[in-house]
C-alpha cells in the first residue's frame, strides 16, 4: 500500500548550486539551507521495430511508430557514477553540484533515490521522510507469543506478483534493484496452498476455480457452478460474452479488410479514430456491456478489487485498473495473438538489459515465470533494509527522517520547500481521491483452524449483505499457509476492513475496537470463537493509503499536468501510486522513471550504448540508418511526470505481438534464455548478437549454471 501523503508522493528534483542569494526553507521547523533552483532538460525518445533472428526473437515495436522518430538525439551519460566510500566526500566539480530532493521515503521515494545515487552526475541527493522509518506502508512488527515465541506481523503489503501474466514489464526493475543489492539469491517464493482462493458469498466460503487443469479439479469446478450461488447468472454471461466478442471480430475484419483495399488501391491507410480511446468508463460499466449484467460484477469481481484497490467497481476506471488490456482491446479490437501494452513498457526491456545486470534481471524474470508469487523471508522488509543500508553508503546522499514536508511554494524561479506556509498544490491532484484500510494481525496457537479451507485466503464482494458483513470487510489473508519463513506453529491471518465501504462513515474505529470486530469477522466467515485461547493481535490504520483511480483520472492528471507546469514553472515532478499504477512494483516503476529522466537529462532509453558499439539499442539505429527512416516520439517521462497524460492514448497504447515478449508465461520456448535445470541454453549467449547485418545485443552473457 502506498501512501497519499503529498511528503510522500512528490518527488521534487531542484537543480543548481546553493548561493548566499537564495531564500531560506524551513524543514520540521528548523532553518534548512537554501531551496535550490530546478531546471529540466527535454530529449526525443527513440522507438523502433524488433526483428526476429533465427535464434531469437526481439520485443516486437509497431511499425506505426517508426514514422514518427528522429535520428537527432542526445548521446547518453555514463552509465555509472563511481561509488563513494561512506564519509569520503566527492573531488569538487568546475560545475556547481546540483542538489536534488526526494520528498517522501516510501518504496517510490527509495527507489528514486537509489538510482539518483547511481547515475546523477555531480548531485547531492537528500530523502526527506516525515515519519521515523523508511519503506512507508512496508512495514512489520515483531510480536510474542505467551510462551515467549516471536511472530512477525506484516502491517501492509508482504508479496510481489511477477509480472510474466502481465502487460507490463515493471518487474524488471525490481529484478534491477535486487541486483544492485545483491539480494537477487535472498528471493523466495511462498510454499502451501496459495493457489486456493475463496470468494465469500452468501454466507459462506467458495472455492474459486483452480488453474491446475487436473481431473479432479474440474469436477470440483462444475460442482460449484451448478450448487453455489455466487455463479448465478454465468450461462447468461457467457452468452453474451460470445455475442459481443463476435461483433468486436466483425469490427476488427471490418478494418482490416480496409487496410487491405486500401493498399491494393495505393491509397493512404484509413486512419482510427483517435477518440474511441479518449473515452472513459467504470469496470462495472464496461463490463455491463460485455456481459450484459452484473450478478457476476457484484459477487466476484468486486471482492478481486476489494483486494487489490479497496475501491467500488461502480467508480473505478476499467483502463486504470487490471482489466486495462481488456479494454483497450474492446475498444480498439486487434488480433486474437495480439496484446496491448504502453509503448514505455515495451521498451522498458531493451532499456534494463542495456543496463550492468542485463545478466541478473533475465536469470530473475525467468525464474519468476514459473511462479506466481514473489517474497523474502519477512516479507519485504529485506527489501527495504537493503535499500535504507545501501542509500547509507553513499556519500552524496543524506537521509534525513522525523523531517516532515507540509509545503511546496515557488518563488523568484525556485521551489521552497517549507512546514509553516501553505501549499500551493494543484486542485485536481487534490482530486484524486485515496481509501483507508484498518489492518489487524491474528495469531491463533491453534494451527487447525483453517483446516476445512487452505489456501492463499478470500475476499468479500459488494454483493454480500451488511447482515454477513456489517464491519465492512475486505478480505482476510490465511498468512499460515503461505509460508516465507519458519515460525511457531499455530494459525497467522490478516484481516482487512473500510476502503471505499468506509468513505461515509463519521468516525473510524481505533485500534483495541478493530481488534475485536476483526475477531467478529473471523468467527461468522470462518469459525473462530472469539474465546479461542492465546490469541496475539494489533491493528494499524492505514488513512488514505490506496489511491482510487476513478473515472476521469487521466483527465484530471491532464489538467494537473498544465496547473503544476503553471505554478512551479517546471521545478516540480511528481511521481508515483497516484497517478500511474497502485501497487508496489508499479511505484517502483515510478521512482525509476523519474530519477533516470532526471539524472540523465533525457527519456528512455537511458542507457543507450551506442557509442561503445554494444547494447540492444545498436539494431535500431543501424536499422533506421539503412531505411532512411525518422522518428520523433514524445517522452514519457517529463518536467511534471504527467506529461503522459496529455498524450494520445492512441499513440501510447499499441497492440504487440504476443509471441515476441519475452518473460511472460506464454514467451515459446525458443524465447527462454535457461532451460527448467537453470543452465544457459546452448547458442543463447549469441541469440542477441549481430544478425544479417543488424547488431542487437551481447548481453554479457557467459555460459555458467545458475542454482535455482
Amino acid at each position: 500500500m502506498t501512501s497519499k501523503r503529498p511528503e510522500e508522493l512528490f518527488i521534487a528534483f531542484l537543480r543548481s548550486a546553493y548561493g548566499n542569494g537564495c531564500r531560506h526553507a524551513v524543514l520540521g521547523g528548523r532553518p534548512a539551507r537554501a531551496a535550490p533552483q530546478l531546471t529540466f532538460l527535454r530529449a526525443q525518445t527513440p522507438y523502433s521495430r524488433g526483428f526476429a533472428t533465427g535464434r531469437g526473437r526481439l520485443p516486437y515495436v509497431p511499425k506505426a511508430l517508426l514514422s514518427r522518430c528522429s535520428r537527432g538525439y542526445a548521446t547518453a551519460a555514463s552509465s555509472r557514477q563511481p561509488r563513494t566510500k561512506p564519509g569520503v566526500k566527492s573531488s569538487p566539480s568546475a560545475d556547481q553540484p546540483r542538489r536534488i530532493a526526494v520528498l517522501g521515503g516510501g518504496i517510490t521515494g527509495l527507489i528514486a533515490a537509489h538510482y539518483l545515487a547511481r547515475h546523477a552526475k555531480n548531485a547531492h541527493i537528500t530523502l526527506y521522510e516525515g515519519g521515523d522509518h523508511l519503506g512507508g506502508w512496508i512495514k512489520g512488527e515483531v510480536a510474542k507469543t505467551a510462551e515467549g515465541d516471536e511472530i512477525l506481523f506484516q502491517r501492509g503489503p508482504r508479496m510481489l506478483r511477477s509480472g510474466a501474466s502481465g502487460n507490463k514489464y515493471d518487474d524488471l526493475i525490481l529484478y534491477d534493484v535486487l541486483a544492485n543489492l545483491g539480494l537477487s539469491d535472498k528471493i523466495v517464493y511462498p510454499k502451501g496452498a496459495a493457489n486456493s482462493r475463496y470468494i465469500y458469498y452468501p454466507d459462506h466460503l467458495v472455492k474459486l476455480p483452480s488453474e491446475e487443469k487436473s481431473l479432479s479439479n474440474i469436477l470440483e469446478s462444475v460442482h460449484s457452478f451448478l450448487t453455489e450461488p455466487i455463479w448465478d447468472g454465468t450461462v447468461g454471461a457467457v452468452l453474451h460474452m460470445w455475442k459481443h466478442s463476435s461483433e468486436v471480430r466483425n469490427k476488427r475484419d471490418t478494418r482490416l479488410l480496409e487496410i487491405r483495399a486500401a493498399m491494393m488501391r495505393n491509397e493512404p491507410l484509413p486512419a482510427p479514430d483517435p477518440r474511441i480511446l479518449e473515452k472513459d468508463e467504470s469496470v462495472a460499466d464496461y463490463l455491463l456491456r460485455v456481459m450484459g449484467e452484473d450478478r457476476l460484477i457484484k459477487n466476484v469481481v468486486s471482492g478481486m478489487l476489494h483486494g487489490i484497490y479497496g475501491g467500488d467497481a461502480y467508480k473505478l476506471s476499467a483502463k486504470h485498473t487490471i482489466f486495462d488490456r481488456f479494454w483497450y482491446k474492446d475498444q480498439a479490437p486487434c488480433s486474437d495473438n495480439e496484446i496491448y501494452m504502453a509503448t514505455k513498457d515495451i521498451f522498458l526491456p531493451y532499456d534494463i538489459l542495456d543496463g550492468p545486470n542485463g545478466y541478473h534481471v533475465i536469470d530473475s524474470a525467468e525464474r519468476g515465470i514459473r511462479h506466481k508469487l514473489i517474497a523474502f523471508e519477512d516479507g519485504l522488509l529485506t527489501l527495504i533494509r537493503g535499500l535504507e543500508e545501501d542509500l547509507k553508503e553513499w556519500a552524496n546522499v543524506e537521509i534525513k527522517c522525523n523531517t516532515p514536508v507540509t509545503s511546496l511554494v515557488h518563488q523568484n524561479d525556485k521551489v521552497l520547500v517549507s512546514s509553516n506556509c501553505s501549499s500551493q498544490l494543484s486542485p485536481s491532484l487534490s482530486e484524486v481521491p485515496a481509501v483507508t484500510i484498518m489492518v489487524v494481525n491474528m495469531w491463533y496457537p491453534n494451527k487447525d483452524l483453517l483446516a476445512a479451507n487452505p489456501g492463499f485466503g478470500y475476499l468479500i464482494p459488494q454483493g454480500v449483505s451488511e447482515e454477513q458483513n456489517p464491519e465492512r470487510a475486505l478480505g482476510v489473508l490465511f498468512d499460515s499457509d503461505i509460508q516465507t519463513r519458519e515460525e511457531q506453529a499455530g494459525t497467522k491471518l490478516t484481516v482487512m476492513m473500510g476502503g471505499h465501504q468506509w468513505d461515509k462513515w463519521a468516525f473510524l474505529p481505533d485500534e483495541q475496537m478493530a481488534v475485536e470486530m476483526a475477531k467478529n469477522v473471523v468467527e461468522r466467515h470462518l469459525g473462530v470463537s472469539p474465546d479461542e485461547e492465546g490469541l496475539v493481535a494489533s491493528a494499524r490504520l492505514c488513512r488514505d493509503c490506496l489511491p482510487q483511480h476513478t473515472v476521469g483520472h487521466r483527465d484530471r492528471l491532464h489538467k494537473a499536468h498544465y496547473e503544476l507546469s503553471s505554478v512551479f514553472q517546471g521545478k516540480l515532478m511528481v511521481a508515483g501510486p497516484s497517478y500511474t499504477t497502485v501497487g508496489v512494483i508499479p511505484a517502483m516503476r515510478a521512482g525509476y522513471d523519474a530519477a533516470m529522466r532526471i539524472a540523465r537529462g533525457q527519456g528512455p532509453p537511458h542507457f543507450r550504448k551506442k557509442e561503445e558499439g554494444v547494447g540492444l539499442w545498436n539494431w535500431y539505429y543501424d536499422a533506421l540508418e539503412k531505411m532512411n527512416i525518422s522518428v520523433s516520439i514524445p517522452d514519457h517521462v517529463g518536467v511534471t511526470g504527467l506529461e503522459w497524460a496529455t498524450e494520445k492514448e492512441a499513440s501510447n497504447m499499441v497492440p504487440v505481438p504476443r509471441v515476441s515478449m519475452w518473460f511472460k508465461t506464454w514467451t515459446p520456448e525458443e524465447g527462454l534464455f535457461f532451460d527448467e535445470e537453470g543452465n544457459l541454453k546452448p547458442g543463447r549467449e549469441e541469440a542477441l548478437t549481430e544478425k544479417d547485418g543488424i547488431i542487437t545485443s551481447r548481453l554479457m552473457i557467459t555460459r555458467v549454471r545458475v542454482k535455482r
